[in-house]
């Protein structure tokens, strides 16, 4: 009886010996996992937002109240800028994309102040790009036709290709493109199409 006693608290100091080692594991196992967690947590929302087709940005330019305004990232990911003409934004940080137009206004300002910010809302405009006399982005008027922003983009250049204007959209996520001839439009062959808000517009450069 006295043996089996023995062995009986033999075996339990040997069962509680390893039960408290395996406690003692988790324990300072747990913490490191948790730590690892929350710096993984805290590096995800350290990332900087990333510029994105569609955003809105609020520039302003110190002493140069012309440049400054909303600006919007069309769907190329660019920004079509005073000045400078286009510069691309997407997948630029806030701060990579202020020292992006920093650098490209230093050839015609001394010291160049900016400051940036994203501003809320949907795109509400049109971008109008190639030969035209007055590249730029204008305000989107429920209406709105192709020969209208053509127009008011102070109309053809002279060396414009009227017969191959792009209409750039997004449709479904994705970008289609459509050829238009505005001088069939001219002429009463076609219907002149109306845009949409994002709408691009570009017009080619003649070969001849």
């Amino acid at each position: 009886m006295l043996v089996w006693l023995m062995c009986h608290l033999a075996f339990l100091k040997s069962f509680f010996r390893r039960a408290v080692l395996i406690v003692a594991l988790a324990l300072f196992s747990f913490p490191t996992v948790f730590t690892q967690r929350s710096f993984a947590l805290e590096a995800d929302l350290a990332q900087p937002y990333q510029i994105q087709p569609g955003d809105r940005l609020s520039i302003l330019v110190f002493r140069e109240q012309d440049l400054s305004g909303v600006y919007e990232v069309d769907l190329a990911g660019r920004v079509i800028f005073p000045l400078i003409g286009e510069i691309e934004a997407r997948g630029f940080s806030i701060e990579e994309f202020r020292e992006r137009l920093m650098s490209r206004l230093r050839k015609y300002l001394v010291d160049p102040q900016v400051s940036i910010s994203r501003t809320e809302g949907a795109i509400k405009s049109i971008s109008v790009l190639g030969e035209v006399t007055q590249r730029g982005t204008y305000d989107y008027a429920p209406g709105a036709t192709l020969m209208r922003l053509i127009s008011e983009a102070g109309g053809f250049a002279p060396t414009a290709n009227k017969r191959r204007i792009k209409i750039i959209r997004m449709v479904n996520g994705e970008k289609t493109a459509k050829i238009v001839n505005s001088v069939d439009i001219i002429n009463g062959k076609e219907e002149d199409p109306k845009l949409q808000p994002g709408d691009i517009i570009f017009v080619p450069e003649s070969l001849f």
